[in-house]
């Protein structure tokens, strides 16, 4: 692997070379991209200003390449930023919030997507392109999305031809299209990617019927107020699992009970406390599925995957079997759809060149966990870095045969990954936090920053920047970058 230097590293080494140095200072003109297409959404102002959303937090932010529609609805948004071709698109629009809710949390400003298309001209932004803006937030690429989408609209007999993207504006979808905006627009709670992601994939299952006639305000708004409830229980958040107290008097050991001279301590706190305090565990409620995704008994002996009750997450489990495509330390090269493509290198060392198998990459993987329907769910994804950062337990004392804590809750994740050498923060599994705020001038073209989260020991919650290749990084000149096992995840209902 290429040895990657800090950026404290790489200025401490440049201060030590003289600076200047013979550098070339000459500069050529940044290369520009464009993204381009129509507003086409029903009864909103078309006018509206329409963002590449570069950070994903569906919403436009300022410094974001944007610009307004015309009165036709068409926009152009130029940038240095490559990646405006493949993050959604979002139109921003009125909510009408003071009609709908009170609530401190509602934002007047409404945000209606497209997904990223890789397409420099003729995207649209309404209604429907949010639907399969929804599912990639959701981890689906846009062929995957497609196929949901038009499996839902056959289940009310319409039926599309092609890729739905580029018939946004049918007919048979105009009802559809003004419903969905409504429902956007009728959103209280910020949290947009969840929202929208909720909102593609259970629109066919709401009370009223989303496909057939305008709903009446009442109706668009009751299911918002659904799709807020699912949000409140699909974000929880766990304790951290510390449920015992640090004593000065005696600091080479953690005690059970506060210390009056050191108070205000983690465990006097939260779910922890209350817990402990009724012998119900240390803030998790973890249950134990089998293959179907049924409930099992607590001290069952074998089960499949793991419900997070607070958060209504599923977790896949993993295996100690080394001949397992699902072994707790099978390494996989980062493939992030329409994000990240995978490196040659990266690919080259992951686990499936040893065994002779087809899953080398993050995405290989989340397609055959899918195809397998484990635990009765097929919409296995890599799970965000808040959703994992949550699953850590703090408070675990069962240790690894390096005499390392687990980083989860070992009663019901025992197996979990060891990590590997070349990064002193171990245990790492891959999540989709590549970011883009960081910058070097050592990094290479074609890499991204990613946020990897230490599991094990000391470094149990330690986040570390790290540089990922991707397959637009020449691979003549460079090495591997970075390979971890992967945990999948999956939306309790869906």
């Amino acid at each position: 692997m290429k040895p990657q230097l800090t950026i404290l590293a790489i200025s401490l080494a440049l201060a030590g070379c003289g600076g200047s140095g013979g550098s070339d200072t000459s500069a050529s003109a940044a290369p520009t991209y464009t993204v381009s297409g129509t507003i086409t959404a029903q009864n909103i102002d078309l006018q509206s200003q329409v963002c590449a959303d570069i950070n994903q937090n569906y919403m436009c932010d300022s410094g974001e390449p944007s610009s307004t529609a015309n009165a036709n609805g068409e926009f152009s948004i130029t940038s240095t930023k490559k990646s405006i071709l493949s993050v959604p698109l979002l139109a921003q629009v009125d909510a009408g919030i003071a009609a709908n809710s009170t609530s401190a949390s509602a934002s007047s400003y409404a945000y209606i997507a497209a997904p990223g298309l890789q397409k420099n001209t003729g995207n649209e932004i309404n209604g429907i392109s949010s639907l399969l803006a929804g599912y990639v937030a959701d981890g689906l690429t846009v062929t995957e999305a497609n196929s949901k989408l038009k499996a839902q609209l056959a289940k009310s007999g319409i039926s599309i031809s092609g890729d739905i993207q580029d018939d946004l504006s049918a007919s048979e979808l105009a009802s559809l299209e003004q419903n969905i905006v409504s429902t956007i627009k009728a959103f209280k709670h910020s949290n947009r990617a969840f929202m929208l992601a909720q909102l593609s994939a259970k629109f066919d299952k709401s009370a009223a019927d989303y496909v057939n006639g305008v709903l009446t305000n009442e109706e668009v708004v009751a299911f918002a107020n659904f799709l807020e409830g699912e949000l409140k229980a699909a974000t929880a958040l766990n304790d951290t699992g510390v449920i015992r107290y640090f004593s000065d008097i005696d600091d080479t050991q953690d005690v059970a009970e506060p210390q009056s001279s050191f108070p205000g301590q983690d465990a006097e706190y939260g779910f922890d406390k209350t817990e402990l305090n009724t012998n119900t565990g240390n803030g998790f409620q973890f249950a134990k599925l089998d293959a179907n995704g049924q409930v099992l008994a607590d001290d069952a002996a074998e089960w499949s995957c793991v419900l997070d009750q607070r958060s209504g997450l599923i977790w896949e489990s993993k295996t100690d079997d080394e001949n397992s495509i699902q072994h707790k330390d099978r390494l996989l090269a980062l493939e992030l759809p329409g994000v990240v493509t995978p490196y040659d290198q990266d690919v080259d060392l992951a686990t499936c060149k040893t065994k002779g198998d087809q899953v080398c990459t993050t995405q290989d993987y989340v397609e055959h966990i899918n195809s397998i329907n484990l635990c009765g769910k097929s919409d296995w994804r890599l799970p965000t870095f808040h959703e994992f950062y949550n699953l850590l337990d703090f408070g675990e004392t069962e240790t690894n045969s390096d005499g390392r804590a687990y980083g989860l809750t070992y009663k019901y994740f025992p197996h979990q990954t060891a990590g590997i050498d070349y990064t002193s923060y171990i245990g790492s599994v891959w999540n989709q936090s590549i970011i883009y705020n960081q910058y070097s001038n050592t990094a290479v073209d074609g890499g991204f920053y990613y946020n990897e989260i230490g599991t094990l020991g000391g470094d149990r919650g330690y986040i570390s920047s790290l540089e990922i290749y991707s397959g637009d990084v020449d691979s003549s000149d460079n090495y591997d970058s970075y390979q971890f096992p992967a945990r999948l995840v999956s939306l309790q209902g869906k």
